[in-house]
């Protein structure tokens, strides 16, 4: 065993009951929540509200992002070695629950009169605080959800609970969020005023900090102290620098394959949803607005179905066989998006209907990704443990994220190249479908479906399953076992 590595604990207690499965899941809504109303609202609010040019914000939410993707793995690394009295993962979730709610508060409340200079530095401040905050609360909460069983099937059952959660946080964000700014039917679009985004950011702040404040004390019960199986306090240990436990981690075939899986997925679907308007409008050609909020409503509703169909699934296959199954399944439907619907296809244009139940079961299918990847994870810290003799959740769960943060990155990338390649569209709006619309087909639906086909590729080398879990977890207890 190596020693390179963050912090060294003792398989925790590994049950839980329905109760704290629920706290735990709460907590996720903050995460949702934020991610919603920020892409709903901030290029929004920035450049037509508050009159700050689109390349600024553009670059400031960049700088957020670049800096919270390559945090998230050494949060988790700091979190894996704590020996807070709180526990080493609700050390962190408490203080950074409570201050994620006042940050975004901020981020929708910039002083009014504010110089241009001013104004791009409060976005930046803000959207950092808002990011920083939500890492330290995010990365400790999913190492948590990893701790709270070591059941392979139960695994998959928290994770499956907590993206239901956060999907219905995602719902009440994305609908109740309009509400805030009233009902008017005429006049003035109360979008454009001011005083109504410091209302939504109070509110749906008290909300993030407090559904994050409920989840990590209701689930303090499950808390690891951050001691060895000999009793030593972690920081009385030997520890590696980060970048040696980062490569540690890295070196482990089985979570290499997850994360390689998970970057190309998540890489394929930002694509896709980046250029669905593009896709609805020219090729689809569907252009009322209750017809499109009805699609991307099937897609939500569809996904909180499925969450229920994966856990059914869980029970009786492999994570590795639904993974493929899930991303297989997707890859057609997106295939389909592009070969089936469009001028000269066989459902034509202008059909929401058949839009709204493909993104309805494109729902179903590709809602594993919030369930199944996580849990494989968890099953990989028993594997490394195994491996090394050190528990380390954290660091795993860190890089997952970062993969996640690079994904969404280059889709943005890939799908503005795809326009600029393919669709040749100018920046003017225009009520004539582009020359170029069958190439925005491609680039929404068979592009992002092949790069689904290459990410089932990445997930084959992936080796832990229900059997050899349990070998390798009956093995650890009977090390903890003799050395005590």
């Amino acid at each position: 065993m190596t020693g390179a590595a963050t912090s060294s604990a003792p398989i925790p207690a590994r049950t839980s009951g329905l109760g704290v499965k629920l706290l735990y899941a709460v907590g996720e809504m903050p995460v949702t929540i934020s991610m919603v109303l920020f892409g709903l609202f901030t290029l929004f609010f920035y450049n037509s509200v508050m009159g700050l040019p689109a390349p600024l914000v553009g670059a400031a939410v960049a700088g957020g992002l670049v800096l919270d993707a390559f945090l998230d793995p050494y949060i988790g690394y700091r979190s894996d070695g704590s020996t807070h009295r709180l526990g080493r993962r609700h050390s962190y979730m408490l203080p950074a629950g409570i201050l994620v709610g006042p940050c975004f508060f901020l981020l929708f409340s910039p002083p009014r009169g504010l110089s241009r200079p001013g104004l791009f530095l409060w976005l930046l401040a803000s959207w950092v605080a808002v990011r920083v905050t939500g890492a330290i609360y995010r990365i400790p909460y999913l190492s948590l959800g990893a701790e709270l069983s070591s059941d392979y099937d139960e695994r998959t059952m928290i994770f499956a609970i907590r993206a239901l959660f956060g999907l219905v946080g995602a719902l009440a964000a994305a609908g109740f969020s309009f509400l805030v700014f009233g009902t008017r039917n005429s006049g003035p679009d109360l979008k454009l005023e001011y005083a109504n985004y410091p209302k939504m950011g109070l509110l749906f702040g008290l909300l993030m900090s407090a559904a994050a404040v409920i989840s990590t004390l209701g689930t303090l019960s499950h808390r690891s102290v951050g001691e060895d199986d000999r009793g030593t306090a972690q920081s009385d240990r030997p520890a590696a620098h980060f970048f040696t436990g980062f490569g540690l981690a890295m070196r482990n075939a089985d979570f290499r394959a997850v994360w390689f899986y998970f970057v190309v997925f998540y890489l394929a679907v930002v694509m896709n949803a980046s250029l669905a308007i593009q896709y609805f409008t020219w090729y689809a050609k569907i252009h009322a607005g209750a017809a499109l909020s009805s699609i991307q409503a099937g897609f939500y509703v569809g996904a909180l179905a499925g969450v229920l169909v994966w856990i059914a699934l869980a029970k009786r296959a492999e994570k590795r066989t639904l993974s493929i199954a899930a991303t297989l399944g997707t890859a057609v439907l997106l295939c389909a998006a592009t070969f089936l619907v469009g001028d000269g296809h066989l459902f034509g244009t202008g059909n929401a209907a058949v839009l709204i139940l493909g993104h309805f079961i494109a729902g179903v299918i590709a809602s594993a990704v919030w369930v199944i990847p996580a849990s494989m994870v968890a099953d990989v810290a028993d594997e490394d443990e195994f491996q090394t003799g050190l528990r380390r959740e954290g660091i795993y769960f860190g890089i997952l994220n970062l993969g996640e943060k690079v994904a969404s990155g280059g889709a943005l990338v890939l799908a503005g190249l795809a326009l600029s390649f393919f669709g040749r569209i100018a920046p003017a709006a225009s009520a004539k479908a582009p020359a170029a619309a069958p190439f925005i087909g491609l680039s929404y639906g068979v592009i992002p479906g092949v790069l689904l086909f290459a990410a089932t590729l990445m997930i084959l080398p992936y080796k832990l399953s229900r059997g050899s879990l349990g070998t390798i977890q009956g093995q650890l207890a009977e090390r903890l076992g003799a050395v005590k």
